[in-house]
Formats: structure tokens, sequence, C-alpha cells
């Protein structure tokens, strides 16, 4: 069951229900057009209930970040786990959506100086 909260003055809180996907999106489709000329300085999406995401409800959040960036709001999506997660991951989206701190390359962990060596290529 999809709940929209206000949690403070200047904030909306959007907590869909167990899917995001086509099914899902035609009738959260009203409710994410009103979010976006809502006004709300801040909205929240929280994605703690989501267990379903595909390409529709990527599609949905990302509609809503541009609309209410382009608007002067601010979005933030909280509590992605599982398949959303793994899903927004796959895409490079987990950190756009701040739910990551972005990771550093892989190599980078692995070349690392000796301790007490440095990186000095002298004998």
């Amino acid at each position: 069951m999809t709940t929209l909260a206000r949690i403070a003055p200047d904030t909306l809180r959007l907590a869909p229900g167990k899917a995001l996907d086509a099914d899902a999106m035609a009738a959260l489709r009203p409710t994410l057009e009103w979010l976006a000329r809502s006004g709300a300085p801040r909205v929240v999406l929280d994605l703690t209930q989501v267990e379903r995401l595909d390409g529709s409800g990527i599609g949905a959040i990302a509609f809503l970040r541009k609309r209410l960036l382009a608007a002067g709001q601010a979005m933030e999506v909280v509590g992605a786990n599982g398949q959303p997660l793994a899903l927004l991951r796959m895409l490079g989206l987990a950190a756009v959506f701040g739910l990551e701190e972005a990771r550093r390359p892989f190599w980078s962990g692995l070349f690392r100086p000796l301790p007490g060596h440095g990186w000095s290529l002298r004998a």
C-alpha cells in the first residue's frame, strides 16, 4: 500500500507498496504528477517496502527527480534494499540517488605500498 505523508513542514514522504513495476506505475502516476507540482521543498522517496523494481519504476523515479530538480525542489531516495538496491547499483544509480557513497575503483585497493617502503622505485 502506497502512503504519502508530510513528515516535516517542508518535507513530503512517499512510500510505495511492494512493487514499482509497470502495473504499479499506472496507479502511482497521478501521485507522482501531484508531487512534482506540490511545491514541497523536499520529497523523500522511501523504498523500504519495495520488493520489486523494474524499468518502469526506474523511469518513474528518474521522472520525479528531474521534475523536482527543475522546480528547485530536492529529492532523497532512502531505504532501498534487496532486488531494488541491486538493480540501482547495477545501473549506477545508487550513488546518484544517495543510497551509497561512490565506490572506489576495484584496482585502487590492490596497489598500495608496503608499510615503510613507499612508492619509490629506487633500490
